[in-house]
């Protein structure tokens, strides 16, 4: 009965363990975009759209590289208010707008060749969600 019972402690002291999971970070550098400003904003900075979907931190990155690009990445309280940001977003030119897991982020660029961009794009997927 005693070992029965260790067991269980230990399977739920590991899945317990395994949920912990921090917010994103805007990168130093993404291959040839070096970052120049990064800052929190207030949710009343954010589109109603997202803020009603469960807005739980928006944050605003500037790079500099090829040309200019700024990234707003939203962190919703849901993958699947997420996801629903993403389908909502109205299209814009010189504009992308993604979801990962519990991120909403939209990429906007300046006097950039789509290339470059899309590089940029590449490098904000892979550190979303580590």
């Amino acid at each position: 009965m005693r070992r029965i019972f260790l067991a269980i402690s230990a399977i739920l002291l590991t899945a317990c363990g395994t949920a912990t999971q921090t917010s994103f970070v805007f990168p130093e550098a993404a291959g040839v975009w070096k970052l120049k400003a990064k800052r929190d904003l207030s949710a009343t900075d954010a589109p109603e759209s997202v803020r009603r979907l469960g807005l739980k931190r928006v944050q605003s990155g500037e790079y500099e590289g090829p040309g200019r690009i700024s990234a707003q990445v939203y962190e919703m309280t849901s993958s699947s208010g997420a996801f629903e940001s993403e389908q909502t977003w109205k299209a814009a030119a010189n504009t992308v707008a993604f979801h990962k897991e519990q991120y909403f982020t939209v990429i906007h660029w300046e006097d950039s060749e789509r290339t470059s961009v899309s590089a940029f794009v590449r490098e904000m997927e892979k550190e979303l969600g580590r």
